[in-house]
């Protein structure tokens, strides 16, 4: 079984769990399943993107897929909240089982799919595949948030909308007043896009300038090595 080191699973359980995370979620939690991963995204106030990536589960247990770096804080952000409606929120410290081609009906980038044993707890130790699946979630056009960038853009910034990760026709979720207003509206006025860079690898919130779109920062990146160039996703002027 293969692992993936750069992600971290955050646990929210109780019999409310689903109905809890409607009121966070920017996707609708009641099309939550256990073995098919919804993209979804986590905002603030503000309207802006602290945690997104997908979440699996069932009516006691759902599970959020999120970047390693931006887990502790989505749990510290949720608890408070989570208590009054008796959901228990953690990080869990097991490695993320991935897999290539796998036989459910689970992908989320490309070939790529969650482990059978993505809810049962275990000390994987399979080969680690960060690399192959940043890379092919630049190919896929999915702006996964770290923690060099979270708070600062809206999802449609991200293109959350083109990757599913937004229900626009749900009810009221933490930051919906603004991400609504900024889709019908026409507010927004900066995208995703990939870029490919070469020498020293440029890490996430950076600043990347091009020479038609002018600056703007970098989201994630991942590149081959040997050769010392690579692709990434930034978010520039549209």
């Amino acid at each position: 079984m293969d692992t993936w080191s750069d992600a971290q699973l955050v646990s929210l359980e109780g019999p409310t769990v689903k109905a809890f995370l409607q009121g966070y979620l920017t996707c609708n939690s009641d099309r939550i399943e256990k073995n098919t991963p919804t993209p979804m995204t986590l905002c603030n106030l503000k309207g802006r993107v602290v945690a997104n990536g997908w979440a699996l589960g069932d009516d006691a247990q759902v599970l959020l897929v999120v970047h390693r770096t931006v887990a502790d804080a989505l749990v510290a952000f949720l608890k408070p909240y989570a208590m009054f409606s008796k959901c228990k929120v953690h990080a869990l410290p097991q490695a993320v089982p991935v897999v290539l081609n796998p036989q459910s009906d689970n992908t989320f980038a490309g070939d790529w799919g969650f482990g059978a044993e993505l809810f049962i707890p275990a000390d994987a130790r399979g080969d680690d595949q960060s690399t192959a699946i940043a890379q092919r979630l630049i190919e896929d056009r999915f702006a996964w948030v770290s923690e060099p960038v979270a708070g600062k853009f809206l999802p449609q910034v991200l293109g959350m909308h083109d990757v599913g990760a937004i229900d626009f026709d749900k009810g009221c979720y933490l930051g919906q007043e603004i991400v609504a207003r900024a889709q019908f509206r026409g507010a927004v006025k900066r995208g995703i896009d990939q870029f490919a860079w070469q020498g020293e690898c440029p890490a996430a919130g950076d600043s990347w300038e091009d020479p038609e779109f002018g600056k703007g920062t970098v989201i994630s990146t991942a590149g081959v090595e040997v050769s010392e160039s690579g692709q990434g996703l930034w978010v520039r002027g549209i």
